[in-house]
């Protein structure tokens, strides 16, 4: 990528059959398509007609999340792993992949065709949890939606762009077996956020942001933040993406 192209600092992408990423906008015939690929070993998009190379690859957002967890996280997890074994750990976590994939299904088809899912019955904690919430989404701009940061070289799929409580708010949607009631259990959810949260807010006027949580008691727990509040979680991923480009040059 380079400045003589003026690209914007984000813009909205859809994801084609074939796996590539095109502009939202059609008109806008200046965006690039992007391209997949793999560069130092890890999946990410380029601009088409070029070759993968440090200055025009774009990870996403999953991707330099789980590159930069802490020492502690990932001790955690191999303990967990180690506890449980590693059979009934991928169990757990294909559990919670379905389970994520359905309650964000269930929220998509309300929110953009007002039509309500059925779901199995494995899911009916989570459906009331999230039931309870619904009357506090409005009007949805966007729901599962693609986006590029092209002034930090990355891309992500975020959940939803719309009215909640009566203010604009990008939002993101989770599952959990157990209550998350300390801000603290949740730092590095809210840092993913701020990812997204960055390039929207250079194209729309979010006045905040919800991290939803529905727990497998029926319960839920939000996390609201206003955009004063948003600013900590931003530098915090900035620095997570600095820390990113300094591992990758190296794997490069």
């Amino acid at each position: 990528m380079t400045k003589t192209q003026f690209l914007p600092e984000a813009a909205l992408y859809y994801r084609s059959r074939d796996g590539n990423l095109h502009p939202l906008n059609g008109n806008e015939k200046h965006l690039p398509v992007l391209i997949r690929e793999c560069f130092a070993g890890e999946p990410c998009y380029v601009p088409q007609d070029t070759i993968a190379s440090k200055q025009n690859v774009f990870y996403s957002v999953s991707s330099i999340v789980k590159r930069t967890q802490d020492d502690r996280t990932i001790e955690a997890l191999r303990k967990w792993e180690e506890r449980v074994g590693l059979k009934e750990a991928k169990r757990i976590r294909d559990e919670a992949i379905r389970t994520g994939i359905a309650v964000h299904s269930y929220l998509h088809s309300y929110l953009k065709h007002g039509e309500i899912k059925t779901l199995k019955n494995s899911y009916k904690s989570y459906v009331e949890a999230l039931d309870t919430l619904l009357p506090n989404f409005g009007d949805c701009l966007f729901s599962e939606q693609y986006i590029v940061s092209f002034k930090y070289q990355y891309f992500g799929k975020f959940d939803q762009l719309g009215l909640y409580h009566e203010s604009l708010t990008l939002s993101d949607l989770k599952t959990s077996l157990k209550p998350k009631l300390s801000l603290n259990w949740v730092k590095d959810k809210v840092i993913q956020l701020a990812a997204y949260y960055i390039p929207i807010e250079a194209l729309y006027a979010v006045e905040q942001a919800a991290l939803i949580y529905l727990i497998g008691d029926g319960s839920y727990n939000e996390f609201l933040f206003t955009p004063q509040e948003m600013e900590l979680y931003k530098d915090l991923w900035l620095e997570r993406l600095n820390e990113f480009s300094e591992v990758d040059k190296l794997a490069a």
